[in-house]
């Protein structure tokens, strides 16, 4: 190795595999269909582990003048699968239609023989610049014999960058660099490994709850312990973001992509991806050897989560295109370009302290103000949520908010905290069951106010999983006067079942009475929902796999609908908790006016939901009043016209109110929203106060803001 300056050495070491990718060729055209001509894979191999990492680190630091690098022990290309140097791991491979090849099974490592003791000639400079380690939990973290002298006996002036796996902050090299050197100690680990400890972490509901897990577990659970003291920790959610937590620092940093939660950027493509984590530890190496008094790993992680999209979207592809040359492998030289080139940012969000959201602040009793739910919207805003909500139907939502977790399932839109979570939910629930074969229905209840949209969300829902093999139906219970007319209804399920669709089943204002009885329908299901079967007569029919929705009618929420009866003997009459411990889940749909229910505090963001149904609808039912300009759409709407639609204190009848009042008013043929096209106060009164929604269109004129760019909003209470 060359002679190198002092502080100038950067070494690689950990855990060596030789990655062996089988690659499902499948059958090629113009052979024989017989199983010689279908199953056909070829085995490649490449460099995988700390051999992975010592290719990337040396390839994104080429350009960083006066390094040297130190390699760990590196398999070449003549090594074989019985070699017990190295681990081997081994993965099945398959391609998409455009030649992407992409992992389609992870099929396990043939563990080798740990080294005993380090080479001899292993060079010895001190100190380096930066040590990277790649503890993939293979022996290397147990063996401190093969550690390099700079790692056994660190100085505290070299930067540590320990990509590790689970179980992590265990073993050995954890202990030893936790008591040596915390302060120099960079820690990057995926949440998959994370939550494979004894940690409570939620999956998929919402960036701030997945956030908020994360940073109670490793600043308050001993299974963790130790994590929070490093000089930095990264998280990572793979191509969706990542989490920070420098111990120096008054708040953890999320960085995250607003449009998806962790698994769905990559999620419609299918496939999974060998070196995510290896790609985002070379980009953070890139930022230390940059700056190692003060590195940029915020910047590190936006230059790494671009890197593992490149990495995705261009997959393993095949050195050339000979029918018998097929060589799949890491694109080595197009990631070091994605690391170095400006990645198009993500949005980074200070994490509050988790305590703020599930206990009373300091002196606060316990009767005051619900404890402060923190939502990423609010932090985004400090000029009003008025402001924030006229941008928002004059220039959509995309263009209006860059940085705020966006919920989209199907056609349905939200960014309130509390009804992505709900919405994710739900949707779990139904990914969960249509992956198994259970044959009795899956039960839930939906309530909202009238025309809140509660069959369209949980539709969506529904159909954002599985689109087409779901087939909805709808029973107004209300109009069955009695309950042999259920029986037909169950009939239908059941056929709709038996031609091969899940039927979505809408049981709409299930709470109705029964002719004289309180919740009389209830009782009537309790066998569909626990057996999956109905009695008529003598015969039991079973109904099948189904969705059950329950839609409520006369109550706004499930807390609401649990106290619907004065006593716990009318409620235990009317099995109402036989009923209630059947279901598997529940959805409060919020639609465009504020909730009212006094123990949910204030709703805040309901101008927020109304201006994203407006402009949903304008785009949809008068898309010319729509002008297309530097790549967006702004709205031609009177400031008075919008004031009004936003600020009304209520639609009579949820979104139905706000369609009818756009139907109603005189657009076609127009390509401006002017008062005059508004339907006279008589009207309106059918869907608003009319006298206060003409008020608010004539009243002082308040300039609506022409500025496309992410202000702030703010002044939010708590919800």
């Amino acid at each position: 190795m060359p002679e190198n300056s002092h502080n100038s050495q950067v070494i690689v070491d950990g855990d060596v595999t030789v990655d062996w990718l089988l690659a499902d060729l499948g059958p090629q055209d113009g052979e024989t269909t017989d199983w010689l001509g279908e199953l056909r894979t070829r085995m490649c191999r490449q460099r995988g582990g700390a051999a992975l990492v010592f290719d990337l680190v040396t390839g994104v630091l080429s350009d960083v003048a006066g390094l040297c690098f130190q390699a760990p022990d590196l398999p070449d290309a003549t090594v074989r699968n019985d070699d017990r140097r190295y681990h081997h791991a081994y993965t099945m491979w398959r391609r998409d239609g455009g030649g992407v090849w992409r992992v389609h099974q992870f099929l396990g490592v043939d563990r080798g023989d740990t080294r005993v003791e380090l080479d001899a000639d292993a060079p010895d400079h001190s100190p380096p610049r930066l040590i990277v380690i790649d503890d993939a939990a293979l022996g290397y973290r147990d063996a401190p014999l093969v550690w390099p002298p700079a790692l056994r006996e660190p100085d505290g002036q070299s930067w540590i960058l320990l990509k590790t796996a689970s179980p992590v902050a265990t073993g050995e090299l954890w202990q030893h660099l936790l008591q040596s050197c915390p302060q120099r100690l960079i820690v990057v680990l995926t949440v998959g490994d994370l939550r494979r400890t004894e940690v409570q972490i939620s999956r998929g509901l919402s960036w701030e709850r997945t956030a908020q897990d994360i940073v109670w577990e490793i600043t308050n659970n001993p299974t963790a312990e130790g994590l929070a003291n490093c000089a930095s920790l990264v998280v990572s959610f793979g191509t969706a973001g990542a989490i920070l937590h420098s111990a120096g620092d008054s708040a953890a940093k999320l960085v995250f992509d607003p449009q998806v939660m962790e698994g769905e950027w990559e999620a419609c493509e299918g496939g999974q991806m060998v070196g995510n984590t290896a790609t985002l530890t070379a980009a953070l190496a890139r930022q230390i050897a940059l700056s190692p008094e003060s590195p940029d790993l915020i910047a590190g992680l936006q230059s790494g989560v671009h890197a593992t999209r490149t990495l995705f979207n261009r997959g393993y592809r095949s050195d050339g295109g000979r029918r018998d040359g097929l060589e799949i492998g890491f694109p080595l030289d197009e990631i070091v370009r994605a690391i170095r080139e400006p990645p198009a940012p993500l949005a980074v969000a200070d994490i509050p302290n988790a305590y703020r959201s599930i206990a009373p602040a300091a002196g606060q009793d316990e009767g005051d103000e619900r404890p402060h739910f923190w939502t990423i919207l609010e932090d985004r805003c400090h000029d009003g949520l008025l402001p924030l909500a006229e941008r928002i139907v004059l220039d959509g939502l995309d263009r209006s908010l860059t940085d705020v977790p966006v919920g989209r399932i199907g056609f349905l839109t939200t960014v309130d905290r509390s009804e992505i979570e709900s919405l994710r939910s739900i949707q779990s629930l139904i990914r969960e069951y249509s992956r198994h074969k259970q044959q009795d229905p899956l039960s839930i209840a939906v309530f909202g106010p009238p025309g809140s949209g509660k069959s369209f969300g949980v539709e969506q829902v529904a159909r954002s999983i599985d689109p087409k093999s779901i087939r909805p139906l709808t029973f107004n219970l209300s109009q069955f006067d009695q309950p042999s007319e259920l029986l037909q209804a169950l009939h239908q399920v059941r056929d709709v079942g038996l031609s091969g669709q899940l039927p979505l089943v809408f049981w709409d204002e299930f709470d109705t009475p029964l002719p004289g009885r309180p919740l009389g329908w209830l009782k009537y299901f309790l066998a569909p929902m626990q057996d999956g079967k109905f009695q008529e007569g003598q015969i039991t029919h079973p109904i099948g796999r189904s969705i059950f929705v329950f839609a409520g009618g006369t109550s706004a929420t499930m807390e609401e609908f649990m106290t619907s009866l004065d006593s716990d003997l009318e409620r235990r009459a009317a099995k109402l908790p036989d009923f209630v411990s059947r279901l598997k889940g529940y959805l409060n749909v919020l639609g465009p006016n504020p909730q009212s229910a006094a123990d949910d505090g204030p709703d805040p963001y309901f101008i927020i939901r109304r201006a994203i149904l407006l402009r949903s609808l304008l785009e949809r039912q008068a898309g010319q009043l729509l002008k297309h300009r530097d790549g967006g759409s702004r709205l031609q709407i009177d400031t008075g016209v919008l004031r009004a639609l936003l600020q009304v204190s209520r639609y009579k009848h949820g979104i139905r109110s706000m369609k009818s009042i756009v139907s109603m008013s005189e657009l076609a043929g127009r390509r401006s929203f002017q008062r005059s096209s508004l339907p006279s106060q008589s009207q309106l009164d059918l869907h608003v106060d009319g006298q206060e929604f003409l008020s608010l269109v004539h009243g002082p004129h308040t300039a609506v803001r022409a500025t496309t760019s992410n202000q702030s909003v703010g002044g939010v209470g708590g919800r």
